[in-house]
């Protein structure tokens, strides 16, 4: 009995699930108690749980979203709660967690994402784990990528497996190879090495440094090169600064055009 009723319900998820799948437009059904509740397929709004093979067209959903295929046009969608999808949610704005089998989109993302492959938005607050990359206009927070991260400006802490890329950095970054920066506050810890233009903080690379100007301290492996230093360069081998007002030591040897 119990067996006939499963087999019967499973039966009608189907259906809708594929009438949805058939037009993204179609009705849905929903299984509420004072608006709460279970919807199946393509409704613009849900509050609970919403389950659909493509979602195009939604609104709102107040508590789970799981989208079974890659998502349509979905411009003012908002989901508060939690965004799950095989291929992976595609959004106006995700509050809460968002996860994709293989990437998660969104205009904004505040709390946790998570994608196999990638996250790709342009505003996010919270943490991003994305398992080979991550591409975004604003973070704050916590973003770690696979193979690396592309940041416009980032405050927070920024690990990528291979290297990161930020236009302006506020906080800790670390790459396995490296790391390239325009303006840097904080600290910076590259594999190979750190390019940066202006340093408030410290930069740590395997071989080497790049900086312009430097307000901190910075260590290479191998050596140093700086434009203005304010601060302590140290190089493996050497280092090498036109303008430095601190101390400068290398292996080898250090070169400075004008030492305060």
């Amino acid at each position: 009995m119990k067996r006939t009723y499963i087999k019967r319900c499973f039966l009608y998820v189907v259906i809708i699930l594929s009438m949805s799948f058939s037009n993204s437009q179609a009705s849905s059904l929903s299984i509420t108690f004072q608006g709460v509740g279970l919807t199946l397929g393509n409704s613009r709004e849900a509050n609970g749980i919403r389950i659909n093979f493509i979602d195009s067209g939604v609104e709102k959903v107040n508590g789970l979203n799981l989208t079974l295929w890659k998502p349509k046009d979905n411009l003012d969608f908002v989901i508060n709660g939690a965004a799950l999808g095989i291929v992976g949610p595609e959004a106006m704005e995700i509050n809460g967690l968002a996860l994709g089998g293989v990437g998660v989109v969104a205009e904004r993302i505040k709390g946790l994402s998570l994608g196999t492959i990638g996250i790709t938005t342009t505003q996010i607050k919270g943490i991003a784990i994305g398992g080979i990359g991550i591409a975004n206009d604003g973070l704050e927070g916590l973003a770690i990528g696979g193979i690396g991260i592309a940041n416009h400006d980032m405050s927070g802490i920024a690990i990528g497996g291979v290297g990161i890329a930020n236009h302006d950095m506020n906080g800790i970054a670390i790459g396995g190879v490296g790391i390239a920066n325009h303006d840097l506050n904080g600290i910076a810890i590259g594999g190979i090495g750190v390019a940066n233009n202006n340093v408030n903080g410290i930069t740590l690379g395997g071989i080497g440094v790049a900086n312009q100007d430097l307000n901190g301290i910075a260590i290479g492996g191998i050596g140093v090169a700086n434009e203005d230093v304010n601060g302590i360069i140290i190089g493996g081998v050497g280092v090498a600064s036109e303008d430095l007002d601190g101390v400068a030591i290398g292996g080898i040897g250090a070169g400075c055009q004008d030492v305060n």
